[in-house]
C-alpha cells in the first residue's frame, strides 16, 4: 500500500517520487534518504491540498466574487454575503456559479504551492534548528520563506484561477482555466504571467508563516512542552483551527490587494502596479476595506485546514514518514 501511494501522489506534485528514478538513471546511485523523505512529504502535502481545496472551492469562489462584486455592480451592494451567495445560486446554480469556476486552477495552484512550502517546511526548519529546540521565531521565519517561494512558483496558476472565477461574473464571457492561462500569456508573455506576484508572494509568505506557527506551534506546546495531548487526529484538528485563525489574520490585507490587482485588467480598473493598487484603495475606500472578505476568507480556510492537515498527517503516516513533529 505504501509503494502504491508513494507513486500515486506524484499525480499532484511534479517533485514526488518518480524523479527519484531519474537520479538513479542519471547519476548511477540511489537518492539520499533525506531527499526521498522530502519528495514523499512534498507529494503528501500536494495531494492533501488538492483534495481539500477542490472539496471547498465554492467558498473561495464566493470570497473572490464578494470582494469584487461592488466593482462589477458599479457601487456598494445592498445585501450581506449570505444574501449575495443566495443570489448567485438562484441565478447561476451552485455548480456553475460557485463550484466549477476556478476549481482546476485552485487544485493545481494549491497543490503546487503546498507541495513546495509545506513539503519543504519541516526539513528547512530542522536544518535551521540544528541541535537546538524549535522556537516560534524559527517556525514563523521558515514558514515565511517557504511560503514566499511556493507562492511565487505558483503565481501563473493562481492568476488564471482568480481570472476564471471572475469571468463568471461577466455575462457571455468565455471562461476556463486553460483559456485564462493562454489569455494572460497573450497579454504580455512571462511578465504578464507573473503579474501580481509581489502581493501574492507577500500574501503567501504571511499565510504560510501563520499556518506553520499556528499548526507546528500548537503541536509543540500541547505535545512536547505541556504534554496535554498525544499526537493524533484530535490534536491535528485543534492545531488546524489555530493555524486557520493565524493564517487568515496575517494574510487578509495582502489577499485583498492581490485579488483586486489580478482582476483589475478584466474589470477595466487597471493599476500601474501592486503598490499603485494598494495606495489607490487606501485613498478611495480607506484602510478598513483591506479586511473586507475576512469572514468568508476564514470561512473558506477553516474547513480546508481541517481537511488538509489531518489528510497530510495520514498520508505521511502511510508512506512511512510518521506524523510531523
Amino acid at each position: 500500500a505504501q509503494a502504491i501511494f508513494s507513486h500515486g501522489i506524484s499525480v499532484f506534485c511534479p517533485l514526488a517520487p518518480c524523479p527519484l528514478c531519474l537520479v538513479r538513471a542519471v547519476f548511477g546511485y540511489a537518492a539520499p534518504a533525506i531527499m526521498v523523505d522530502a519528495l514523499k512529504n512534498c507529494g503528501c502535502c500536494a495531494t492533501a491540498a488538492a483534495v481539500a481545496v477542490g472539496a471547498f472551492n465554492p467558498l473561495d469562489t464566493l470570497r473572490v466574487r464578494w470582494q469584487l462584486a461592488p466593482l462589477v455592480a458599479g457601487g456598494p451592494l445592498e445585501t450581506s454575503i449570505v444574501g449575495y451567495a443566495r443570489q448567485v445560486v438562484a441565478s447561476e446554480g451552485l455548480f456553475a456559479g460557485l463550484w466549477r469556476p476556478g476549481i482546476v486552477g485552485m487544485m493545481s495552484s494549491m497543490g503546487c504551492s503546498a507541495g513546495i512550502r509545506m513539503g519543504a517546511y519541516p526539513f528547512v526548519r530542522d536544518w535551521i534548528v540544528g541541535g537546538r529546540g524549535k522556537t516560534p521565531a524559527i517556525m514563523f521565519g521558515t514558514g515565511l520563506v517557504a511560503g514566499g517561494v511556493g507562492y511565487f512558483v505558483s503565481c501563473p496558476l493562481f492568476q488564471a484561477k482568480t481570472r476564471s472565477q471572475v469571468a463568471t461574473m461577466k455575462p457571455r464571457q468565455p471562461t476556463g482555466f486553460l483559456k485564462e492561462i493562454v489569455a494572460v500569456w497573450r497579454e504580455g508573455g512571462l511578465r504578464a504571467s507573473f503579474r501580481g506576484s509581489s502581493p501574492l508572494v507577500v500574501r503567501g509568505a504571511l499565510f504560510s508563516s501563520g499556518q506553520t506557527l499556528g499548526y507546528d506551534g500548537t503541536k509543540t506546546v500541547l505535545v512536547q512542552k505541556k504534554r496535554i495531548m498525544t499526537d493524533g487526529p484530535v490534536l491535528h484538528l485543534v492545531a488546524s483551527t489555530v493555524a486557520a485563525l493565524f493564517a487568515t489574520t496575517f494574510s487578509a490585507p495582502a489577499d485583498y490587494v492581490m485579488t483586486r490587482y489580478q482582476s483589475s485588467f478584466q474589470l477595466g480598473h487597471a493599476f500601474r502596479g501592486p503598490l499603485d493598487c494598494l495606495l489607490s484603495i487606501v485613498r478611495s475606500e480607506g484602510p478598513s476595506v483591506f479586511m473586507r472578505g475576512w469572514l468568508p476568507y476564514f470561512g473558506r480556510i477553516i474547513p480546508v485546514f481541517l481537511t488538509f492537515h489531518p489528510l497530510m498527517e495520514q498520508f505521511r503516516y502511510m508512506v512511512g514518514l510518521g506524523y510531523m513533529h
